[in-house]
């Protein structure tokens, strides 16, 4: 059932002829009972990081987190992660230990590790050594923390969002205990950093269960993101189900695709509801929440941008109605955002009551416009003109802002299919244009 990479197998083998227990723990043994492929190998031992190093003394060795007890072993050109088996003090700042100690046994290792499922251990020549019964919650498809929920928690509050994370990614039930442990202690979460909050919530948000999570821990969710609070109890405009417009948020970030951007697109595109902000430009107000809560949570400059343009761009979807004006949103938009736009408005759509579900049509031709215009390399930027500024200023045009206005009347001019993306045809086009001005 374990087939391990060639470096892992030599490091757990060299630790065991050197007198020293060691095993495969954590998500590689997770992921390989799930009957899914291990990408992350991590290796426990009961050697100390200097003992470690003793072994490994003909490779090179770096002490990573050699303080917890981790160090490298550079194996193949692969590095592999050894660490000692630990004891933990408590955890006074509800993230870190005070203090680690090591020892001899497995079971000492195991039993400070969150959930069942992470706390089995693999050893080629002993198998699994599983004292919480995460084999048995991994065949039940159950989320369950080792031992006392609140415990586990108190000690390391980021633990609840990963209890969460799992269920979503895994597609697992959580057990009662932890569920409501979950809820008793979720203000633990205010004190994680942002930067571990936004990670856990990514994996979350992209979980195929994450519809279920989402509605489930919504008391979490809105601690995270208050600006989402507020859509609870805030009825749907189009009585869509009866469902107040988180639940619609939550439902129309379930029916798009498990891709980063889009699924926070889907969670922030509708914050600015419940405001009752009413104004011509909405679309600027929502994409600001957005952003805000975003900036918040150490968001990437580059994935706050593309889920901003993307909320940015929604309401324009309402008033594409022919394949000209399609056309010319994507030239305003970019391609890629025109296409995201319309898959979350036809997320959007499917979470309203279904009487609503023949906008679905249009959308989708829409969308068969926009790839069929990509596959065929329509200009939809004046840098896919067949002509450039130079071709402008040889009909007589000085330099300057004209240059640029004239390029975007004739790319307007293709889009609109009045001319064609040819040199000859758009320098006549651009030059009639000229002489009726």
């Amino acid at each position: 059932m374990f087939d391990l990479p060639k470096e892992i197998s030599f490091a757990l083998d060299t630790l065991e002829k050197a007198g020293f227990d060691a095993y495969l723990v954590g998500g590689a043994v997770r992921d390989t009972l799930m009957g899914k492929p291990a990408h992350d190998y991590d290796i426990t031992t009961a050697a100390t990081p200097e003992e470690t190093e003793a072994v490994f003394s003909g490779f090179r060795v770096v002490g990573t987190g050699i303080k917890h007890g981790t160090v490298t072993v550079v194996i193949n050109g692969v590095p592999v992660e050894i660490t000692s088996f630990r004891k933990e003090s408590a955890y006074t700042d509800g993230r870190h230990p005070d203090s680690v100690t090591f020892s001899r046994d497995v079971n000492d290792d195991l039993c400070r590790r969150d959930l069942t499922i992470n706390a089995i251990a693999y050893s080629v020549k002993k198998g699994t050594v599983d004292p919480y019964g995460g084999v048995t919650d991994i065949e039940n498809r159950v989320i369950r923390c080792v031992g006392s929920p609140d415990e586990r928690f108190a000690e390391d509050h980021l633990r609840l969002l990963r209890a969460m994370r799992f269920a979503s990614v895994l597609g697992f039930r959580v057990d009662e205990a932890t569920r409501l442990s979950i809820h008793e202690n979720r203000k633990y979460i205010l004190t994680v950093s942002h930067e571990r909050i936004f990670s856990e919530l990514c994996r979350l948000v992209c979980g195929d269960n994450a519809k279920a999570v989402l509605h489930e821990y919504s008391d979490v969710i809105f601690l995270l993101i208050p600006e989402l609070a507020v859509q609870k109890g805030c009825r749907r405009e189009y009585g869509d189900g009866g469902y107040d417009l988180y639940e619609h948020t939550v439902n129309c970030l379930s029916y798009t695709d498990p891709l980063l951007h889009l699924r926070l697109a889907a969670l922030l595109h509708d914050t600015v509801k419940p405001s009752g902000a009413v104004t011509e430009d909405v679309s600027h107000i929502k994409e600001t929440v957005a952003k805000n809560v975003l900036c918040r949570l150490r968001c990437s400059t580059a994935l706050c941008d593309t889920v901003c343009r993307i909320i940015r761009s929604l309401d324009s979807v309402n008033s594409l109605t022919d394949k000209v004006s399609i056309k010319r949103f994507a030239a305003s938009v970019g391609i890629k955002t025109a296409k995201d736009a319309l898959k979350l408005k036809r997320a959007d759509v499917l979470a309203e009551n279904p009487r609503y579900y023949s906008r679905l049509n249009d959308l989708n031709a829409a969308y068969e416009i926009l790839c069929e215009a990509e596959e065929n390399g329509t200009a939809l930027n004046v840098r896919d003109l067949a002509i450039n500024g130079k071709d402008v200023i040889g009909l007589g045009v000085r330099p300057g802002p004209a240059v640029g206005e004239l390029l975007r009347f004739a790319l307007d001019g293709v889009i609109s299919d009045e001319t064609s993306n040819d040199r000859d045809s758009l320098l006549e086009f651009v030059s009639n244009h000229i002489k009726s001005i």
